[in-house]
């Protein structure tokens, strides 16, 4: 006869004659599987009942009763077997009808039984079924505030899983998973004291029910040892002898069971190098504990708040669920947000520190790449910048991957890849803008024609507010400890107005990503707050910025009201647009390419420590809706975050009115209003001002003009270019001497004209040579040398000939041709 084997999920049909007035609960071995009576197991007239069940085996009754029951297919009650000690082999048992000892009486009971039923008949002849376990619909569950990123419906939807069940071979007796029924008021009590957060456990009853393994009993083995020698002063002695008498029985019944597994198990974990093995992993999985999985590439921090396993084939463990929870901002408050974890099977023993799931407490430290800090500080650390970022909309540096929340290759406008630049971390404004941004619209991205549904997530559980505590009557009596739990203020915190609790757990399961739009591409994307720091504004680039000076006194001292005193907090424009229209700071910069006037704007939101949204007409587009619709939206993040707006090539847009041209005339009529009522500072630039439409100019209250560069001023432009590549590499980069004779006395080089873009790039082109050469050579100095220099403005003055001669200099061009993204040094 086979050995024993145990099965869960097991449904059976009821008999045809069963009374199905009659409520049935069935275990699922599942800790949350506790009843207020033992009847409940089943079917009431398939198990026995309290009020004639008799407890006794040879006239006593033990402290620890071994109950073994044999039902039918139907779960047909067939007889029962009762032992002071464990049953070695529970399918070689035979029950006479004699033996059901349905009599007896209740005056005193065990501590705790343990039940195990054997279905003897086996299973029929029917092929292996398919069992759906149907899940209720929570269609109105909040969702995070990144939740969004993935373009899904966050929310535990009513869906099913469907599980294979396995069974031996026709007639061969089945197993169900042993149940430990507590009845012991002393050890109930005792639990009720121990247990500070195990969700759906459930101790308010007569007597609770456990399934094996009796997981929530082993991860409390040293709490209750410690509360039998450290009982409340309220115990009488009398209760308190019992009571430890009791959670010594248990505690030696725990430690018999499993015992050499569990011993060998927890010898692993006190190993140099920490392992564990699969079956016995759920030792380390104790719910409200924090747990270390990967989510976006980036080790998360989580709370445990249940875990379930499944079986397979023969006896095999199948995977963890763990249902986990941590603290995020859905736009408005923050709160607890449940997710699943899965933890697939390994062979024999393996490192903990290399698993997918890494409980805290074993964390193998990486100082170097923690930024020098233990895990535990460093997430406290983010999570304190995470809670300050939710107050307001906050200017800061960017440096590193964004976070890639996205759900594949039809993203709505998550950017991804590494990153470099500033940012504006805003949670509530990307719960307001994120989906009205042009990347949502489809004119980056198409949007998918429907929202993913999500599925798995826990729902949430009950988050205790007091510590655990005796449920004796004379404990019961002290209510002076009230509100006193771990997770007190863990819920619907608003960061504007609330004082977060005082408990370092609150900071290390807050989030470490949040929304943030990206300036330079003027997208949202999910940040990682571990790689966000200050801005550290360039306070000299306007110094260095190469303009006539009355021209750079005239823009200082209008731009210089506007700037702001506090690092990195914005301070948006003001908001009565009808009351103060036209209150606005408009700038228009003209001139030919290359003179200066976008590096104007640049190094104005420098001098002001500003944002600078700067926008072309592929952010805009040209449709006239269009237009208006992303027009609006830009400006509107303008005035929210107190950022200088730049548009680039104007002329695009403020071209003027023709009679015959509705579609050009919708357009002027679409900038012309929202500049009306725009209160910020807005720079237009453009190389064709002679095209604007008169009705602009009425509009501009400061319009310069740039004037081509002299020679004296190329020069200047050199000389800051070697000045800041100096100082910005730290001297890893040196200009030879010879390099700067040959572009400041050099005809060949004034011959060309360039401009300050072309010195730019002609100094990156340059960099890149020496670069190469270093590499070659073996060189950790890259020095710029005259060769370098020489071999750009050969190149230059090649490609300029060129043009000359295959495109002639049309009579239209003579008036700034080119396009208006420009700067007169190397950024």
């Amino acid at each position: 006869m086979a050995g024993p084997r145990f099965i869960r999920d097991y449904e059976p049909p009821l008999p045809r004659d069963y009374d199905r007035r009659v409520p049935i609960v069935r275990d699922y071995d599942r800790e949350d599987s506790m009843s207020d009576g033992f009847e409940e197991l089943g079917p009431r007239s398939l198990l026995p009942n309290p009020r004639r069940l008799k407890y006794a085996v040879d006239g006593e009754v033990p402290e620890i009763l071994y109950t073994l029951n044999h039902i039918s297919q139907s779960r047909r009650f067939l007889g029962r077997l009762r032992s002071s000690k464990p049953f070695e082999n529970v399918t070689t048992y035979e029950i006479k009808d004699d033996e059901t000892d349905e009599g007896g009486e209740l005056a005193k009971k065990p501590v705790f039984e343990i039940v195990t039923n054997v279905c003897i008949e086996g299973r029929s002849l029917d092929n292996n079924r398919h069992i759906v376990h149907p899940r209720r619909a929570n269609p109105n569950m909040d969702r995070p505030i990144t939740a969004a990123f993935d373009n899904v419906d966050y929310r535990s939807d009513g869906y099913y899983t469907e599980e294979e069940q396995y069974y031996d071979p026709p007639g061969t007796p089945q197993v169900e998973v042993p149940l430990m029924v507590i009845y012991s008021d002393h050890l109930l009590n005792a639990l009720r004291a121990v247990i500070r957060y195990y969700p759906n456990i459930n101790l308010n009853g007569r007597s609770v029910q456990i399934s094996a393994p009796y997981r929530v009993l082993y991860h409390h083995r040293y709490e209750l040892s410690e509360y039998r020698d450290n009982q409340p002063v309220e115990h009488s002695v009398e209760y308190a002898e019992t009571t430890a008498r009791h959670i010594d029985v248990l505690l030696k019944f725990l430690g018999e069971n499993f015992k050499d597994e569990i011993a060998k198990e927890e010898e692993c974990h006190k190993l140099e190098t920490p392992t564990a093995t699969f079956d016995y992993f759920w030792l380390l999985l104790k719910p409200g504990q924090v747990i270390y999985a990967k989510k976006y590439d980036i080790w998360m921090p989580l709370v445990i708040s249940s875990v379930s396993i499944g079986t397979r084939l023969h006896g095999s463990q199948d995977n963890y669920r763990l249902s986990c929870w941590s603290l995020e901002s859905n736009g408005a408050k923050v709160g607890r947000f449940m997710e699943s974890v899965i933890v697939t099977p390994w062979p024999g023993e393996q490192a903990i520190s290399s698993l997918s799931v890494i409980p805290a407490a074993f964390w193998k430290e990486d100082l170097e790449n923690q930024g020098g800090l233990p895990m535990r500080e460093k997430m406290i650390e983010e999570g304190k910048l995470y809670w300050e970022l939710l107050k307001r909309p906050t200017y800061m540096e960017y440096d590193g991957l964004l976070v890639n929340s996205g759900s594949g290759s039809r993203l709505p406008g998550g950017a991804t890849g590494f990153m470099n630049g500033r940012v504006i971390c805003d949670a509530s404004g990307f719960d307001k803008f994120f989906e009205s941004s042009p990347d949502w619209d489809g004119r980056r991205y198409p949007q998918p024609h429907r929202r993913r549904v999500t599925q798995g997530i826990p729902n949430k559980d009950f988050l205790p507010q007091n510590l655990p505590r005796c449920g004796c009557t004379a404990c019961g009596e002290d209510r002076s400890r009230e509100n006193d739990g771990p997770f007190v203020g863990f819920e619907d915190l608003d960061p504007l107005c609330d004082t977060p609790p005082d408990n370092e757990l609150f900071y290390i399961v807050l989030s470490k990503t949040i929304p943030g739009f990206i300036l330079g591409t003027r997208r949202w994307g999910n940040l990682h707050v571990a790689n966000l720091s200050p801005v550290k504004p360039d306070k000299e680039a306007f110094k260095y910025l190469v303009l006539d000076d009355d021209i750079k006194m005239t823009v200082r001292a209008l731009i210089g009201q506007y700037t702001t005193g506090v690092d990195g907090q914005v301070a948006p424009w003001g908001n009565d647009f009808i009351r103060n229209k036209g209150e606005g700071r408009i700038f228009l910069l003209h001139g030919a390419p290359g003179v200066g006037k976008t590096c104007t704007a640049e190094c104005i939101a420098e001098l002001t420590n500003r944002p600078l949204i700067s926008l072309t007409s592929g952010d805009l587009s040209v449709d006239s809706f269009r237009v208006e619709s992303n027009l609006n939206y830009f400006l509107e993040l303008g005035q929210r975050y107190g950022a200088l707006v730049l548009l680039d090539e104007a002329d695009v847009y403020l071209e003027r009115r023709r009679a015959k041209n509705i579609s050009r005339n919708g357009l002027v009529s679409v900038f012309l209003r929202a500049l009306e009522y725009y209160r910020g500072v807005l720079f237009l630039t453009t190389n064709r001002v002679r095209s604007f439409d008169t009705a602009f100019l009425s509009r501009i209250h400061v319009a310069l003009h740039y004037k081509n560069l002299g020679d004296e001023e190329r020069e200047r432009i050199w000389t800051h270019n070697f000045d800041r590549l100096d100082r910005d590499s730290r001297g890893k980069i040196r200009v030879a001497i010879a390099a700067r004779e040959f572009v400041w006395s050099s005809q060949e080089v004034r011959a060309l004209k360039w401009n300050g873009r072309e010195i730019r790039n002609a100094m990156q082109t340059a960099l890149a040579l020496a670069e190469s050469d270093s590499n070659e050579e073996g060189l950790q100095t890259i020095t710029i040398g005259e060769k370098h220099i020489r071999a750009v403005v050969k190149m230059s003055k090649g490609f300029k000939d060129y043009i000359k001669s295959v495109v002639p200099l049309d009579s239209d061009d003579v008036d700034y041709d080119g396009d208006g993204d420009d700067e007169t040094f190397n950024e």
